[in-house]
């Protein structure tokens, strides 16, 4: 069976990347179709609830610079539901057997106790440090030569730890840290950096609302589900994995959806076409249509990772109002972090009753991702413990778990990956006209980094000479 309708953009991916991309396509007047290979849309922002536990099977809040979300947000009429947490909310790492709070600022790292006073000093002494910035620093070695081994380890690791699951000794320093490797690049220090454009850039982003983490009334799912119901009726389609993509005659795109699994049409065809999908799902549809292309996108490595929902009674140990915890390499557990979303958000748990979500897995531990979810539900069990209730060892005994697992969770952006998207882009644009990426792995690994790469991919494809919107009826009739 196929669909003779001419869309004027054709979405393979139904995650936060793809249904951006629709929306913003919808807004232009375009006819969008959206070709979800999963049950439902969303992708990894998928919430539900589970025995009165509203269990997110990713991302479970938003920052104040998620500006790409806050944008859909208000869009798609979702503003009268964004939680605050409340503002004493705090995140912490775990040092040396007891929590440090997690500073937000210069002036929090220096009054904390997340490092040394030497190494405060050591971070004091940056402005002063010859920049040297390298296209091949990673992390690590940029850290090392900005602020010291011990800052490294306790104020960028946990950012690397929450954004990537990542190994600071193979992330790239350009690729990974954005501006702060940009500015000691342009400005020869990260103070002078931020004194010279960071600091007004961030300081105009977070005019618009206080700091703080926010979250969404029924979770994060809320957004993919509204952007979803907000296109017309038949835009979108789930369980229907795209196989193969054909550039015909014409300039149009064709479609080929698996026939086993396809619930309605077989085929498609599109004047436009934007991949939103996982790296290794867009080089496998690329192979034949941009061969270089596809090259890159299968070197992109991506971590597996656990993610563990524990629901048990209220511990009077928890923070009042935590986020949430990372344990660095080396603190003797397999969780990479915890976090707290019944302390910060209403309507995560039962009345009496707490949530907290263990990560595992990433790119030092791949192999817990794949163990059972007992041993999971135990590792977890025990990171809660160390960190909360140090001389019971254990919280009290879970009543509820759930584990969801990610085999393509997170990209790493190791050295020289930004150029190595750009030249995928590049071949592309040079190989295939008329089609685009979109996804995480692009820019930034945050769902609004997502978002916004899907907004882009199709203020791009505007610009570019579409093909006659002539359907199959019509050529057939000439």
């Amino acid at each position: 069976m196929t669909s003779d309708a001419p869309w004027d953009l054709a979405v393979v991916g139904g995650g936060i990347a793809g249904l951006a991309a629709a929306w913003r396509a919808h807004q232009l007047g375009w006819r969008v179709l959206v070709l979800e290979a999963g049950r439902v849309v969303g992708g990894k922002m998928r919430s539900e609830i589970k025995d009165g536990y509203l269990v997110e099977h990713g991302q479970w809040h938003l920052r104040p610079t998620d500006t790409a979300l806050w944008q859909l947000i208000s869009e798609v009429g979702l503003d009268d539901q964004v939680l605050a947490a409340p503002p004493s909310a705090s995140r912490f790492v775990y040092r040396d057997r007891a929590l440090r709070t997690r500073p937000n600022n210069l002036a929090e790292v220096l009054t904390g106790d997340s490092i040394s006073s030497a190494a405060k000093l050591r971070l004091l002494a940056e402005p002063v440090i010859p920049g040297d910035a390298q296209p091949d620093d990673t992390v690590w070695s940029f850290g090392l030569r900005r602020l010291g081994e011990e800052a490294t380890s306790y104020l960028l690791g946990p950012e690397v730890v929450d954004g990537f699951a990542g190994d600071v000794r193979q992330l790239g320093a350009r690729d990974a840290l954005g501006p702060l490797w940009q500015w000691e690049h342009d400005a020869g220090s990260l103070a002078l950096g931020v004194l010279f454009g960071g600091q007004r850039r961030s300081e105009s982003t977070l005019r618009r609302r206080r700091p703080g983490i926010y979250a969404l009334r029924d979770g994060m799912g809320s957004l993919p589900k509204g952007l979803a119901a907000a296109l017309p009726d038949q835009s979108v389609h789930c369980s229907a994995p795209v196989q193969a993509m054909q550039r015909l005659p014409d300039g149009r795109w064709r479609l080929r959806l698996n026939a086993h699994a396809a619930e309605g049409p077989a085929e498609f065809t599109a004047l436009r076409v934007i991949v939103a999908t996982p790296p290794r799902t867009a080089s496998e549809l690329l192979h034949e249509l941009s061969p270089r292309a596809a090259a890159e996108l299968a070197d992109v490595h991506c971590v597996r990772l656990a993610v563990v929902h524990v629901g048990a009674p209220a511990d009077a140990a928890l923070p009042a109002h935590g986020i949430g915890v990372v344990f660095p390499p080396g603190a003797g557990l397999r969780t990479l972090a915890l976090g707290l979303p019944s302390t910060c958000f209403a309507g995560r748990a039962p009345a009496g009753h707490s949530l907290y979500t263990g990560i595992l897995g990433g790119a030092l531990d791949p192999e817990a991702a794949d163990l059972s979810d007992e041993t999971l539900v135990s590792l977890v069990e025990r990171a809660y413990g160390v960190a909360f209730s140090p001389e019971r060892a254990r919280p009290a005994a879970a009543t509820f778990h759930s584990v969801v697992r990610w085999r393509d969770a997170l990209p790493q952006f190791r050295v020289g990956h930004m150029d190595s998207m750009q030249l995928a882009q590049h071949s592309l644009s040079t190989d295939c006209l008329g089609l685009a990426l979109a996804g995480n792995y692009l820019h930034g690994v945050g769902a609004a980094a997502a978002a916004a790469s899907g907004m882009a991919a199709v203020e791009q494809l505007a610009g570019e000479p579409a093909p006659a919107k002539t359907n199959t009826a019509d050529r057939e009739r000439k």
